[in-house]
């Protein structure tokens, strides 16, 4: 027996008794959620076994949240602070077309097909990404903070200029912010 490996049966039985399971990324995991401290944000920290990472979407009771910290790789489980996503952003379906042939005048033949529309859950402040700071930074008016999980389909799709609507208004992303790894952070103005 090694004296310093550590047994992970105890933290086993907690999640076993009063653990839940919920979706990390679309898988199912068996995790412990607790309320993080009272604030402006609906925070909860996750304590599992399995692997996690800032950026991952987790659903919880019908709720999804982006993991917004670094994980804690404590000696008998992860840790992590997650927080609520309160909007979600619709990205409607784009006409796709591509050349499948030519008629007998030398003329393009298409094909089109509209891609599927989807959600990406991300939530909106008019203050600085901040996770402990008791002060953060106001950003200027007509302007919100976004984030959402970093992926290549969000990638390709929030880039400089791209407008979408969200909160009722039309914003435009005027900065993305990819310094925190598994997050991209979108600075938006309003285009109304």
């Amino acid at each position: 027996m090694n004296p310093f490996a550590f047994d992970t049966s105890d933290f086993q039985f907690l999640l076993d008794s009063i653990g839940e399971t919920v979706t990390i990324d679309n898988v199912p995991k068996k995790c412990i959620v607790q309320n993080a401290k009272i604030g402006d944000y609906e925070d909860k920290y996750i304590y599992t076994l399995s692997d996690i990472e800032r950026g991952n979407l987790i659903l919880h009771n019908k709720k999804k949240y982006l993991i917004v910290s670094d994980v804690t790789e404590g000696k008998l489980y992860k840790k992590a602070l997650m927080r609520h996503c309160n909007y979600e952003i619709i990205v409607e379906g784009q006409k796709v077309c591509k050349i499948v042939g030519h008629n007998d005048f030398g003329e393009p033949i298409e094909e089109c097909h509209t891609t599927e529309s989807f959600s990406v859950p991300v939530f909106v402040d008019k203050y600085a990404f901040k996770i402990d700071d008791p002060a953060p930074i106001r950003v200027p008016d007509k302007q919100i903070i976004v984030t959402m999980q970093e992926n290549e389909t969000n990638k390709s799709k929030f880039t400089v200029n791209t407008k979408f609507d969200v909160m009722g208004q039309t914003w435009k992303v005027i900065d993305v912010d990819k310094t925190r790894t598994g997050l991209l952070i979108l600075t938006c103005e309003s285009s109304n």
